[in-house]
């Protein structure tokens, strides 16, 4: 009997713990440092918890807007998640102005170039979602008219 009311009252109280494991934190430590949003973030993607990690990479873009290499970074990846959750539309106006970013702003020499590359590789594959290719309609072979 001690064994079950123990265990109702454990179950409610992991099944409570591992469902706040997913929510986006309520408040965000001041001083976290800039390391830990990208190792929050990971963690959160590693899980699939997207919006986790899209509201550490978002807290990270406005509290560290001067770290143009870390921020160009954090922009690839909210937009490699909505790309995940296939909100196709958005990803692919994010990933066009990370492009944008690295023809026009001054700080481009500072980026690194692979996000350039991964923006251009998934802008092709939402292309490819968006816009299907027809297959190619055979043409028909040239029947000759019936003798009737």
């Amino acid at each position: 009997m001690k064994k079950m009311k123990c265990s109702m009252v454990f179950l409610p109280v992991m099944l409570l713990s591992l469902a706040s494991c997913s929510t986006v934190p309520a408040e965000m430590d001041s001083v976290m440092k800039e390391e830990v949003f990208f190792k929050n973030a990971q963690g959160a993607m590693d899980e699939n918890q997207y919006n986790v990690a899209l509201y550490y990479y978002e807290v990270y873009l406005v509290r560290y807007p001067e770290n143009h290499n870390k921020t160009i970074a954090a922009e690839y990846e909210r937009a490699l998640i909505y790309y995940k959750t296939k909100d196709y539309e958005y990803s692919q106006s994010l990933f066009t102005q990370i492009l944008d970013k690295y023809e026009s702003s001054p700080f481009a020499m500072m980026y690194p170039e692979r996000y350039k590359i991964l923006s251009e590789k998934i802008l092709a594959q939402i292309d490819e979602t968006l816009n299907p290719k027809e297959e190619e309609k055979s043409e028909p072979a040239d029947v000759p008219p019936s003798n009737n």
